[in-house]
């Protein structure tokens, strides 16, 4: 297997202005103009799947999820001196020496995040502004459902990375909340706050529950609309809400059977199955498949030549891409394969659990490789998660535990076909099982600013950033606002710029 990186193949449409018929302002002969791509419902989905493909660009899903990880004490970078190159994705993320500037472009992933979701959100507003109002035919109630979950979700996405936690302070600054599609010549709009921009992504998510086909759950669904719903609902501490979204998202059912089975889970997360009420395709004609989710977590299934410890031969990294590596890896597909994951977080979990894929480390100073996340043929051809019905589980639990009701049981359900000891379902037992149930799947950070925690990384030596710890609530948990951005909007000030990152 050769480390080649795939370039994408995306061709994302151009949604240009329409322009005034004349020489001076020809329609471009690579663009389509909005009366042609708006002119149907079979023509503007075209557009829906460029907004969906932004959706899942590893510019905004690979960076976002992996950030929210390794910004966090469980997940951990390998610092490059244990015989694979850190190829500096992430790391920058992982030490806390996130930029506002964009060059060099490996210390300045807010400058692709950014932009990349704004553009997502760009192609759902283009879609409402024009289909809103154009002839009813089949299909158009679905595609506006669509544009309007993408819409919330990328909001949703925006507001975890770039703002303070809802329950820290709602009145605080969010991200800038645009509604119509946007030129030259649209007004500077400045930051909304973080309650106006959860009470638009709710009204959009609730859009899409009722407007959005069940059938497709490579797109939103009212169930996935729902579980996202639920989502914003418990960080805004709405526990009623967020306990009747999450009941409407594992449709009423909290007994097990809906869960993914032991093999199932350990078989890698690399096919959907009935539990994955979303997911995103990754292959080589949506994105640059090298980069995705999977790459940047996964080595092999196992090694060989591995301990009663779980450490592998570290001079079996020679061969690594040669002839001869499954002799000494089972499946082994070498992406970036960067994240490791600690000591402390693996020795969490039962050996009877079924989540406990953590199958061998090199070195304990670097870390365990997890095999949560595997491929199919190639480096990155996976399907990843977007939204499951365990998450679901787990919101219900954590409702019932703030509210007086019966959280043991919905816990306990989760833990039994998780194969792992039941337990008594108190809040502190919630959020461990919320991290060991979604690791590697972006909560982390989120989960660390809306609960208040601080972070601790002290105890784990394979934490080799000068981050060790940072208090609850710390402003070094929000990104910086694109130097680009604050630059060229003019409705922006150098006070908007998130606390940390002032000049």
């Amino acid at each position: 297997m050769k480390k080649i990186l795939y370039i994408a193949l995306i061709s994302l449409l151009a949604l240009t202005a329409s322009c005034a018929e004349g020489v001076l302002n020809p329609v471009p002969s690579d663009a389509v103009s909005d009366s042609q791509i708006f002119s149907s419902v079979e023509s503007a989905t075209t557009a829906l799947n460029s907004g969906m493909a932004y959706i899942g660009h590893y510019y905004s899903i690979s960076l976002g999820t992996i950030m929210s990880e390794v910004m966090g004490e469980d997940a951990a970078m390998s610092s490059g001196s244990f015989g694979m190159p850190t190829y500096n994705w992430n790391l920058y993320s992982y030490t806390y020496s996130q930029v506002a500037a964009s060059e060099p472009w490996w210390f300045g992933y807010a400058n692709y995040i950014w932009p990349t979701d704004y553009k997502a959100i760009d192609v759902a507003n283009n879609i409402i502004a024009n289909m809103t109002d154009a002839p009813d035919e089949a299909g158009k109630e679905n595609l506006l459902g669509q544009a309007h979950a993408i819409r919330g979700y990328v909001y949703l996405r925006l507001i975890h990375l770039f703002a303070s936690a809802y329950s820290t302070n709602p009145d605080a600054p969010g991200v800038v909340l645009r509604l119509e599609p946007a030129d030259a010549a649209s007004e500077h709009l400045g930051r909304a706050s973080v309650r106006a921009v959860y009470e638009q992504i709710l009204k959009d998510l609730d859009y899409g529950r009722q407007h959005c086909d069940a059938s497709a759950t490579d797109y939103f669904t009212p169930r996935s609309c729902a579980l996202y719903m639920a989502r914003a609902c418990l960080e805004m501490q709405d526990w009623t809400n967020a306990r009747r979204y999450a009941e409407e998202a594992a449709g009423g059912v909290f007994d097990g059977s809906n869960l993914m089975s032991p093999a199932e889970w350990r078989s890698g997360f690399k096919d959907h199955n009935g539990e994955w009420l979303q997911f995103f395709n990754y292959n080589p004609s949506k994105c640059n498949y090298y980069a995705s989710i999977p790459s940047f977590y996964y080595l092999a299934e196992e090694a060989y030549n591995v301990d009663e410890t779980g450490k592998a031969d570290p001079n079996d990294i020679d061969y690594l891409d040669g002839p001869d590596e499954s002799k000494y890896f089972k499946n082994p597909l070498y992406g970036y394969s960067t994240v490791r994951w600690t000591t402390r977080f693996r020795n969490l979990f039962e050996d009877t659990d079924c989540r406990k894929m953590f199958p061998f480390y090199f070195y304990a100073e670097d870390g365990w490789l997890t095999s949560k996340f595997s491929h199919r043929a190639n480096v990155g051809d996976a399907e990843f998660p977007m939204a499951r019905i365990a998450e679901a589980y787990l919101i219900k639990a954590e409702c019932e535990a703030q509210t007086g009701g019966n959280a043991t049981s919905v816990l306990n359900a989760l833990q039994i076909a998780r194969g792992a000891t039941p337990t008594a379902g108190t809040l502190e037992n919630i959020y461990v099982e919320r991290r060991k149930e979604l690791y590697g799947e972006g909560f982390r950070l989120h989960d660390i600013k809306r609960l208040h925690q601080a972070l601790d990384r002290t105890p784990d030596p394979e934490h080799w950033a000068s981050v060790k710890s940072l208090p609850a609530d710390s402003p070094r948990f929000m990104l910086p606002i694109p130097e680009v951005e604050m630059l060229y909007n003019k409705a922006l000030t150098a006070a908007d710029q998130n606390e940390y990152w002032r000049k």
